[in-house]
């Protein structure tokens, strides 16, 4: 609105006018403007009052939100259970692969933790990897975190065992040796008998077989699979009791092979690939087949004599 033409108007009537009607016109003139600045004092009083209530009601929804998030963030859904490694199965642990490891023997590893009181998305699981790695079998271990309610999920890759060995056909294993990729480890007794799915080849030994060399277990695991892959017969044992004479037990026939001597005892073994399946027709008569020599032979089983009781040697 633009004051000074109205004043001008005014004026300009008021020339015009009796001095009470002008004094009433500059009276409710006054009292108009008198209205106009209240109106717009009231204005912005309001917009003042609305935009401190706004910025009260930002910082208290602010406010209500950090607490809704420390609440949820602080609820024990969030945090391992303390007990969780005590005893297996419980809805906080999962644990897969073991096949040779037991259950016990694992969590008999992890109880010594202490677990950090930390939600779960902030847990560190190396130290429980580091400790789980220290049971011979286990190759790899991955650990998984799950959220709300917190629990872990424990999954187990363990070696390949090849070689199993014992002094006799007729006892249980008393190691089994695991090769992975040229890495060559020792299963002791506490991780025996292995489960059926774990199959290995048989050595009949009295040697100190701890001392053996990862070229030696090498050797022997090649040897079984090679002769399988030849005969196509299962391989019972390897008998290597005797160096200088060492036998091998099929699952129908029994091959003797002599001295154990690199790149021709695989020759020795082709042998047997064309007497064999005529040697199986008379299986039962058959004592071995002799493969010492160039020319195979049969040694067959002397009916007249009786079968004595083995004597066992005492495993060093």
């Amino acid at each position: 609105m633009d004051f000074p033409i109205i004043e001008k108007k005014v004026i300009k009537r008021m020339k015009t006018i009796s001095p009470d009607s002008e004094s009433q016109i500059i009276n409710n003139y006054n009292k108009r403007k008198l209205s106009q600045f209240k109106k717009r004092r009231n204005l912005r009083k309001t917009k003042i009052f609305r935009e401190n209530i706004r910025f009260w009601a930002r910082i208290f929804s602010i406010g209500l939100l950090v607490l809704i998030f420390w609440i949820i963030v602080d609820l024990p859904q969030w945090y391992l259970n303390k007990n969780i490694f005590t005893s297996y199965p419980n809805k906080y642990l999962e644990i897969e692969g073991n096949k040779i490891v037991s259950t016990r023997q694992l969590l008999s590893k992890l109880k010594a933790l202490k677990i950090p009181h930390k939600p779960v998305y902030l847990l560190n699981t190396k130290t429980f990897e580091n400790k789980i790695l220290e049971l011979t079998p286990v190759k790899k271990v991955f650990i998984r975190r799950y959220w709300f309610p917190a629990r872990l999920r424990i999954v187990l890759d363990e070696r390949t065992p090849v070689l199993s060995v014992t002094p006799t056909p007729k006892i249980e294993p008393v190691a089994v040796f695991t090769n992975d990729d040229g890495i060559i480890k020792i299963l002791g007794k506490e991780y025996l008998p292995l489960p059926s799915s774990k199959e290995t080849y048989k050595i009949i030994t009295y040697d100190q077989f701890s001392l053996w060399s990862p070229k030696l277990i090498k050797y022997l695991t090649d040897l079984a699979f090679y002769i399988e892959n030849a005969s196509n017969e299962k391989l019972e044992y390897i008998d290597i009791r005797n160096p200088d004479d060492v036998f091998i037990q099929l699952k129908d026939v029994k091959l003797r092979i002599g001295r154990i001597n690199g790149s021709t005892t695989f020759s020795n073994i082709v042998k047997v690939i064309p007497v064999l399946p005529e040697a199986l027709k008379t299986k039962n008569e058959i004592e071995y087949i002799d493969l010492r020599w160039d020319n195979v032979s049969i040694k067959l089983k002397d009916k007249n004599k009786k079968p004595e009781q083995p004597k066992e040697k005492a495993a060093t």
